[in-house]
């Protein structure tokens, strides 16, 4: 709720409470009423409001339990009737000051939940009007109306609450404007998907180099999937993708698994939502929360609908897409720098977090690529440069991971992983995959030597330049 829809709601109860005490005060006849509430985290009470006819009558606004007449009355459940001088002693009535003019006082509990929340305190030196046959009616009336009057509170409370909410979810939708980059309307609609989470992540899955595979996460993922996990068929991400509808499910004893059989942990509850542009599948978003309630009914709604809005912005800039086209590639079915960009930039945040895994990135150059442009045409060229990026795949090595496009014949690649030895396994598989000469797909053959330079993400880095500057500098040591 807005602070001053706030404001007016709380000052608009506050003056229907003081209305309500003074008309019972009058109704009954007594010389003083007065409302507390019963702070029971700070042990006080705490006095709302009050009404009297007698001069000598000041109050404090907060009373600790142990100096206040009414502690052994905190957790009283029904209307008592007391008598000053016998079950209260006057110099205890401490708002009185000088002679203490009442006799008799009648205490009204106000319950919620079954817990006393608010004491209502009748005092009066004509004891008799507690007797008469309207007290009850009228007790009983003030009781309902102090019950209703809360209960509208706490409702319209609830109400601009949810106002609010959907005003912010109106405002999310608005951040994932069509004049932003495919990339930067993806990143965004990430983060406003994480922040309808509790304790949980989001990720985009694309496809790339024929494999479908987690290629970005929201800035503030926890437990985030590596980077470079690629699909398995047995997963929940492969069934929302055949059937290009939104698939939920509760993970029980780790099971489905959310994209792969080797992924580290599969708990709580996932929801994968297809990314559809002109009715085809182009990425799949991944929601997950360690928490199975995270995901309500309208959390639902508002993720599914994030992604529907991505996707148009998406597609009001895109042009026509040949089936052979995938989203967030280039050319040679690697991934295009805006995507592994930013999941440079979402790992040097991470690691400033404290993030254990180990991320890595490389360039990898083609040695040869003067020779090879005077024997080939420029379509076979380009051929061997997809076979080069097949090559080059982490998953082909068993490691989680995927090739970026940088240049033509340079291209980038990102590593991720816990084992330290990760960097020395893909040089030498690369190495030995090398070593051999390319077939490519009309039977010709060509000898490719390819160069490769990689660093490790530090928790010092800051700028995504010093990172490649370091991977730059590798690739020109090997050439």
């Amino acid at each position: 709720m807005g602070i001053r829809r706030e404001e007016k709601a709380l000052g608009e109860f506050k003056l229907i409470l003081q209305n309500v005490l003074f008309l019972m005060k009058e109704a009954m006849g007594v010389e003083t009423a007065y409302l507390v509430w019963v702070n029971r985290s700070r042990e006080q009470f705490v006095l709302e409001t009050h009404a009297t006819s007698l001069e000598n009558v000041m109050f404090q606004d907060r009373v600790g339990f142990s100096s206040h007449f009414l502690s052994p009355y905190k957790d009283l459940q029904k209307e008592l009737r007391i008598t000053v001088g016998e079950e209260v002693q006057p110099d205890q009535l401490r708002h009185y000051y000088g002679d203490v003019p009442v006799t008799e006082q009648f205490l009204i509990p106000f319950l919620n939940n079954r817990e006393t929340v608010a004491l209502t305190v009748l005092e009066t030196a004509s004891p008799e009007q507690f007797d008469s046959e309207t007290a009850g009616v009228l007790l009983e009336k003030y009781n309902g109306a102090l019950v209703n009057v809360l209960n509208t509170y706490l409702e319209l409370t609830d109400l601009y609450d949810r106002e609010s909410e959907w005003i912010d979810y109106e405002e999310s939708l608005n951040r994932l404007s069509s004049r932003l980059h495919k990339v930067e309307i993806l990143k965004r609609m990430l983060d406003e998907m994480q922040a309808l989470l509790t304790s949980g992540s989001v990720c985009l899955i694309a496809r790339g180099n024929g494999l479908w595979t987690h290629v970005l996460s929201s800035e503030q993922a926890v437990n985030p999937l590596p980077l470079g996990i690629v699909m398995d068929e047995n997963s929940l991400a492969y069934d929302a993708l055949q059937s290009g509808e939104p698939e939920f499910a509760v993970h029980f004893n780790r099971n489905p698994k959310r994209i792969s059989s080797v992924e580290p942990e599969t708990e709580g509850a996932t929801l994968a939502i297809p990314i559809l542009i002109d009715d085809r599948r182009h990425g799949l978003i991944l929601v997950y929360d360690s928490s199975p309630l995270a995901f309500k009914e309208s959390t639902k709604h508002k993720l599914i609908n994030l992604v529907r809005t991505a996707s148009l912005s998406i597609r009001i800039n895109l042009g026509k897409l040949t089936i052979e086209q995938d989203l967030l590639t280039a050319d040679f079915h690697n991934f295009i720098p805006d995507l592994w960009e930013r999941a440079l930039l979402g790992e040097i945040s991470r690691l400033q977090n404290g993030e254990k895994r180990k991320t890595w990135f490389g360039m990898c150059g083609i040695g040869n690529v003067r020779e090879l442009r005077t024997r080939f045409r420029l379509d076979d060229l380009k051929r061997m440069q997809r076979r080069v990026v097949q090559l080059l795949s982490p998953s082909g090595f068993g490691l989680n991971g995927y090739v970026g496009f940088h240049s033509d014949y340079i291209y980038t690649f990102i590593l991720q992983g816990d084992d330290p030895g990760i960097p020395e396994q893909f040089l030498e598989s690369a190495r030995m995959a090398s070593s051999k000469p390319l077939v490519l797909s009309d039977g010709q053959e060509m000898q490719v030597d390819m160069n490769i330079g990689l660093t490790d993400l530090r928790p010092g880095d800051r700028e995504l330049n010093e990172i490649t500057a370091r991977a730059k500098a590798a690739l020109s040591g090997t050439l």
